[in-house]
């Protein structure tokens, strides 16, 4: 998930994660939950469940 820095112009580590320009990446839920505690903006990526499913072939 994108983790986006309150100071959008941070370039440096924050809790093991690197950020560049404001924006830095996890899927550590501990960490992401510890950045929405300390005012960092969480951008919620799609589940992969948006990937198309295989379909079955019905076909004889």
């Amino acid at each position: 998930m994108k983790i986006k820095s309150p100071n959008k112009d941070y370039t440096g580590v924050s809790a093991s994660v690197p950020f560049c320009n404001g924006v830095g990446e996890t899927e550590d839920p501990y960490l992401i939950q510890w950045f929405k505690d300390h005012g960092y903006e969480v951008e919620e990526t799609p589940e992969k469940a948006e990937k198309p499913a295989k379909e079955k072939n019905t076909s004889k």
